[in-house]
This record gives C-alpha cells, sequence and structure tokens, in this order.
C-alpha cells in the first residue's frame, strides 16, 4: 500500500511537471497584458498603412499586417474594435476603449503630451508640392518664408509644425483636424494656397487622378510612422517594441513593406538602423 502511493504520488508529480511544461510552451511575451489574449485596436484607413476594404471591410496594409504577424508569434488575436478619426483616436486610448491604435501615426509634439508611440515601422519622406506651373521655390526652398506665401496645413498635423518651425514669414492658418488631406491639395490647385508638406506616398494618388495639377520640388525632412498607445502603458509599449525588434531583424517588416508600398521610395525602411533605435 505504501509502495502504491509512493507511486501514486511520483506519477501525480510528473504529471503535474509535464503539464506546467505544456503550460509554459504556449505562454507568450504578451501574457497578461491583454484581457482574454486580445488587442483591442482603434483604426483609421490610410492607405498603404492600414486599408479597410470598403465592402467587406476587410482589413489588410503595412501596419495591419506587422499588427498580424505580432499577434500571430504570442498566441494573441486582435479585436478591431473602433473605427477612430484623428480627432478622436487619443481619447479612445485615454479612456480605455482600445489598447492600440493601429494605423500609421505621426509624432507629433502635441500627440507626444498625451499619447506614448512605438518604434518606428517606417519613415515617411516628406517632399514640398505646390502647382505644376509655380516655378518660385525650385531653386531655393528658403523663399517659402515670405509673408506672401500661403502655407495649406491641417492644425496639430506634420505639415503644421513644419510652416511653424521652418517658414514663420509664411501665411498659414490651418484647417481643423477633419478635414479631408485631399482638400488640401485641391486648395494648391486652385491657387488659393501655394505649398503644402506632405508624404509622397499620399500624394502619388491625388496626381495619378489629377495629372499635370501640383509637383513635388523637393524633400524636406521625414518622419516617423508608429503605433499610439496610452500615455505611461509602459508594458505595452515593451512589449511592441520588442516585436518590433525582432521584426526588423529577421526581414519581416521589410517584406510586408515591399509587398504594400506604391512605388520605390515612398517609404523608408528602418531596417537599416534598428541597432540604433533604443
Amino acid at each position: 500500500m505504501k509502495i502504491k502511493s509512493q507511486t501514486l504520488a511520483i506519477g501525480t508529480c510528473v504529471l503535474a511537471m509535464l503539464t506546467a511544461g505544456c503550460k509554459d510552451n504556449k505562454k507568450h511575451t504578451g501574457d497578461g497584458l491583454f484581457p482574454n489574449d486580445t488587442i483591442n485596436v482603434g483604426y483609421i484607413s490610410y492607405p498603404p498603412g492600414f486599408i479597410v476594404n470598403p465592402n467587406t471591410k476587410e482589413k489588410s496594409g503595412i501596419f495591419n499586417d506587422v499588427l498580424v504577424e505580432i499577434a500571430r508569434r504570442n498566441n494573441l488575436k486582435i479585436n478591431y474594435k473602433e473605427e477612430v478619426t484623428w480627432a478622436t483616436m487619443i481619447e479612445a486610448l485615454s479612456i480605455n476603449r482600445v489598447d492600440l491604435i493601429a494605423n500609421p501615426v505621426w509624432e507629433t509634439p502635441e500627440r507626444k503630451e498625451r499619447a506614448d508611440f512605438s518604434l518606428p515601422i517606417y519613415y515617411s519622406p516628406i517632399g514640398i508640392y505646390v502647382r505644376a506651373n509655380d516655378n518660385r521655390f525650385d531653386d531655393d526652398f528658403k523663399k517659402i518664408n515670405d509673408p506672401s506665401v500661403k502655407i495649406a496645413a491641417v492644425d496639430g498635423e506634420i505639415n503644421y509644425y513644419i510652416a511653424k518651425s521652418d517658414f514663420p514669414l509664411a501665411q498659414c492658418n490651418p484647417f481643423p483636424n477633419n478635414i479631408d488631406l485631399a482638400q488640401l491639395f485641391l486648395e494648391i490647385q486652385s491657387g488659393r494656397q501655394d505649398v503644402n508638406f506632405a508624404e509622397p506616398m499620399f500624394v502619388h494618388d491625388y496626381m495619378k487622378k489629377n495629372p499635370g495639377k501640383i509637383k513635388n520640388i523637393g524633400t524636406i525632412t521625414k518622419f516617423t510612422n508608429a503605433y499610439m498607445y496610452k500615455k505611461g502603458n509602459g508594458k505595452l509599449g515593451d512589449f511592441i517594441n520588442t516585436e518590433i525588434r525582432k521584426m526588423y531583424v529577421d526581414g519581416t517588416i521589410d517584406r510586408i513593406i515591399k509587398h504594400y508600398e506604391p512605388f520605390e521610395g515612398s517609404v523608408i525602411s528602418p531596417s537599416a538602423d534598428y541597432k540604433n533605435i533604443k
């Protein structure tokens, strides 16, 4: 009887160890971080970073596919909980309606005061766009810094910060942040405004549909495109950044970018300098 008890005890112990071992193998970096192992995300359709099929509502795009791969590697699910706007996305994070904004977001000073950001998924070169027949600034961008020049911009967006910091003498009366960004190019095209600063990737589609109306006279800078999450949520930030670093190294992000970028050079991959990103 004593031997059987010992055997039973040993067997129970071994079973417990095996069960524990199996359970450990299923653990992932995000354990305990997301209730029900689900990342609740807010999103804005912003091709090719985040694409929403208008008919099927299927999600795709660079940022979406990176997040899907992060979820797959960590046994997590994605709940596309809420379609937000540029004006409401920070509020959705602040009151915990969503864990993450899943589309590309630029780290403007105003946003960084109220939210935190992941490592970049890609950088956006920012081009200078003017009317096709306007040659005033072709040989010297500094000529934009003149009281007679009108810069089209959106309140709180990168084009507004570029206007105020680099061309303070130019006129800049920003549009509200709920405007359709295509309106900025219509302003240039119509002559109501003179200059806009924007991503070539976004302007590419507009220029194809409106040939010969506006032109790119050069690149002024580049900006980070990143996931945005609630201010102070360091655990989520550490998790996302750890996974992004791995995907820099193994080439996953570059493969996803190549699949979606509309033309070479439309975005800049960060993989070459991932070791320098802290």
